[in-house]
């Protein structure tokens, strides 16, 4: 069992800011991972009894977070059929999610380095 720091705090503020982007304007497909995204930074807060686990999901809930902006990387920038670049959306619009993954990635930085201090640890007894 590992006593949690500030990946918690990391998870929670992911968490929100991917609650508070799925109220803008956006496709269902989206939406759905919006809130796959969010419900699974959730989860991963009370994973904290098996760290490795909860890597693994703040893994994952990485991959999706960094596939949900390449998705909406590519609704922003439409390419119009004479190959001019049209972004339909302003620049802010992408700056919660990408905030989301940053704290999901750095969550899942402060697992590994309980799990170096643990391993560390136990190598020392």
């Amino acid at each position: 069992m590992v006593i949690q720091r500030i990946q918690t705090l990391y998870l929670l503020i992911a968490a929100i800011l991917m609650g508070v982007f799925a109220f803008f304007p956006v496709g269902l497909v989206m939406i759905t991972l919006i809130i796959l995204v969010a419900f699974l930074a959730i989860v991963d807060i009370f994973l904290y009894k098996n760290l490795q686990r909860q890597m693994t999901v703040c893994f994952v809930d990485v991959i999706i977070g960094l596939a949900m902006l390449v998705s909406i990387a590519v609704q922003a920038c439409k390419i119009s059929l004479d190959g001019e670049a049209t972004v339909s959306w302003n620049w802010w619009y992408l700056l919660l999610p990408v905030l989301s993954v940053i704290f999901l990635m750095m969550a899942h930085k402060a697992m590994s380095n309980d799990k170096k201090k643990l391993r560390d640890a136990d190598r020392l007894r």
